[in-house]
């Protein structure tokens, strides 16, 4: 039987403990610099070179919320969390258990709100436009004929699957998807060299990729330019989507008899 002096000095114990942790992170966390690591073992772990590590943090930095006191989290630690949480494909524990930023894992629960804001924010709007000038569709198309053969593309488009933890029971039936996981059907649009130009990452699993297209804003923008004249300007895609006149596809359905 313990008594009221013995459960005090336990909670107290525990109480202890979990400030030295703290502490002890926090140390951990002041004196990391990611950026000492050679530049080998930095791109392995962050998935950037120092350069473009640098070009990226430097045009978040100021859609951080600003520094209040001297135990705030400094921000290049916050971008190198993201980009590790990103880079590793998993969640949140490891990243928190990590001795490459010295973060708790509820700590690395709200760097990543914050951040990721940030990235869209500062980067996504600078980068990532599915509108092209006119000298940007024809360098698009002369690039993918060079590399194809296949005249007048200016991009590729297809759907991935980004697996999730469960959803709550009453959703898992939209989030499941054909692959066997719980997972977000992201439609991403690139060019030739890879870049994106479009991401509409906002259907559960279980919504057909040709769903996802019909219900984004790149529809009704490829629309436009067709009804404008440009009877030359495609997006090539697989059998998910259907044939249309800005849509190729790279096979053709099949049939179900």
């Amino acid at each position: 039987m313990f008594s009221a002096t013995s459960v005090a000095f336990y909670i107290n114990e525990e109480i202890d403990e979990s400030r030295i942790e703290a502490i002890e992170r926090r140390k951990l966390r002041d004196a990391s610099n990611p950026l000492e690591m050679n530049s080998t073992l930095f791109q392995s772990n962050f998935r950037l070179s120092k350069e473009a590590f640098m070009y990226v943090l430097t045009e978040v930095e100021g859609s951080f919320r600003a520094r209040k006191n001297r135990t705030s989290i400094p921000n290049i630690l916050k971008v190198c969390a993201t980009l590790r949480f990103l880079a590793q494909g998993s969640y949140q524990q490891s990243v928190g258990n990590e001795a490459l930023v010295g973060l708790a894992q509820p700590t690395v629960s709200i760097v990543l709100t914050e951040t990721l804001n940030a990235l869209q924010r500062a980067l996504c709007s600078k980068w990532i436009k599915s509108r092209y000038t006119e000298e940007e569709k024809r360098r698009a198309k002369r690039n993918f004929f060079s590399t194809s053969g296949i005249p007048g593309v200016i991009g590729c488009i297809d759907g991935t699957h980004v697996k999730i933890v469960a959803p709550e029971k009453g959703l898992q039936h939209l989030y499941y998807c054909r692959k066997g996981y719980f997972s977000i059907n992201a439609m991403i649009m690139c060019d030739v060299l890879m870049n994106i130009k479009y991401v509409n990452a906002k259907h559960p699993g279980a919504t057909h990729d040709s769903m996802v297209f019909q219900m984004s804003a790149l529809k009704p923008q490829l629309e436009a330019m067709y009804d404008r004249g440009e009877a030359n300007t495609w997006l090539l895609g697989d059998a998910g989507y259907a044939l249309t006149p800005y849509l190729f596809l790279t096979e053709m359905p099949t049939k179900v008899p």
